[in-house]
């Protein structure tokens, strides 16, 4: 008879972890909106806007590998603290900035730091679960914690939204940075100890250069990679920037609301799915599913009818879900617990680096080729990337 997740939260650490990360993605599902129209609520807050996201995204990526070495360095309980109460603080601290007389441009440093914070948070709550949870439960406990994941990315904007049209973007993200502070004190309380004894730790360089060289000399890791990567071009070109002018054509925004959330209901479905039927699953399986979540693409470019691009919106929330579980659990079953913060760094960092190209062309090659052309064959291109990697014997026995 199929299990559901209440064994894993008997587990003491495993309930702390989850509370925290659950704590930490509600906050952190917030900060979007809040950020965002805090900002704009300040003179000049248009014209900053821009030079605040990207000053909290260009450290997050250029740390991300160094996130993930001093992850398999250290306790990785104790890394989740310290980040988290820095992205806590320094939330408190641009509340401040955004309430206060502060010119707008005061916010910039502080966003640096705060983007350098989750930096260090990602790789390590990627390493935690293997230390807490028995193997053949880390599907499961990947499972509840994407549905804690989906269910704050559906609520947490909505909250922000009330709490900035009720008083300010300032409370929003005070309220933000109070949750990430109370995450941190849940993930001190871990106390999981470092993943090498202190006397095996070589240089922090030395500690990149054995995660590349894993991850490099594995080949279904990288290949997997590559095609997140190729997958999220698609994905940020197509849905995010070209889905919603084609929607203001067609659907409206209001219908492009109904789809996003349809997307929404299928990642949470996905993930309560697998904590009930988790069982053995391959990465190939994971792969011919995700196939599916280039659906959305095709549609936006043969349809403007909003109840088939709802659908196929929810069938690609479906896939994507349940690849990136699949996904998940396969790095923790089968890379060394002491390499994988390492490893999962450098899979976030292939899988993500594109995405800002993709930003910054999507609507140049649709204007160019067409925006429903440019979805249509994005999607038949989704499909097949995530298909190609099925090619290699390597994935295929994975």
């Amino acid at each position: 008879m199929p299990m559901n997740g209440e064994g894993l939260l008997r587990n003491r650490r495993f309930r702390t972890f989850f509370l925290g990360s659950l704590v930490s993605l509600a906050g952190r599902s917030m900060t979007p909106v809040a950020l965002a129209f805090g900002v704009l609520q300040k003179d000049g807050g248009e014209q900053a806007l821009g030079y605040v996201l990207a000053a909290q995204m260009v450290p997050l990526i250029l740390l991300t590998l160094v996130g993930g070495a001093v992850a398999d360095r250290f306790d990785r309980g104790r890394v989740l603290r310290w980040s988290n109460a820095t992205t806590g603080l320094t939330q408190l601290c641009t509340a401040a900035l955004l309430f206060g007389p502060a010119p707008i441009y005061a916010i910039v440093p502080v966003a640096v730091l705060n983007g350098a914070a989750g930096a260090f948070t990602t790789p390590a709550l990627r390493g935690v679960l293997p230390e807490i949870v028995p193997a053949d439960q880390l599907t499961r406990a990947n499972s509840l914690l994407k549905t804690a994941r989906n269910s704050a990315q559906i609520g947490g904007p909505v909250v922000a939204g009330l709490l900035v049209a009720a008083s300010s973007g300032s409370l929003a993200l005070a309220i933000d940075g109070a949750a990430f502070l109370f995450a941190a004190w849940l993930m001190g309380r871990l106390d999981l100890g470092p993943p090498r004894p202190a006397e095996e730790r070589s240089s922090l360089l030395r500690d990149l250069k054995e995660g590349w060289s894993y991850f490099s000399g594995t080949t279904w890791i990288w290949t997997v990679t590559t095609t997140f990567l190729l997958m999220n071009v698609l994905q940020t070109g197509i849905w995010q920037i070209l889905g919603p002018i084609l929607a203001s054509d067609s659907i409206g925004a209001s219908g492009w609301g109904i789809v996003l959330g349809a997307k929404a209901v299928g990642l949470v479905v996905a993930s309560v799915y697998l904590i009930r039927f988790a069982g053995r699953r391959r990465v190939a399986s994971a792969l011919a599913v995700m196939s599916l979540a280039g659906l959305p693409l095709f549609a936006l470019g043969i349809t403007q009818e909003l109840p088939l691009l709802a659908g196929a919106a929810f069938v690609g929330g479906l896939a994507a879900a349940y690849c990136g579980i699949v996904w998940d659990t396969a790095l923790q079953t089968h890379v060394p617990n002491a390499m994988l913060s390492r490893v999962a760094a450098y899979d976030d960092l292939g899988a993500y680096i594109g995405i800002p190209l993709a930003q910054m062309t999507a609507v140049a090659v649709g204007a160019m080729v067409g925006y429903q052309t440019a979805a249509t064959v994005g999607g038949v291109l989704f499909a097949v990337a995530a298909l190609l990697p099925l090619a290699g014997r390597s994935v295929r026995h994975r």
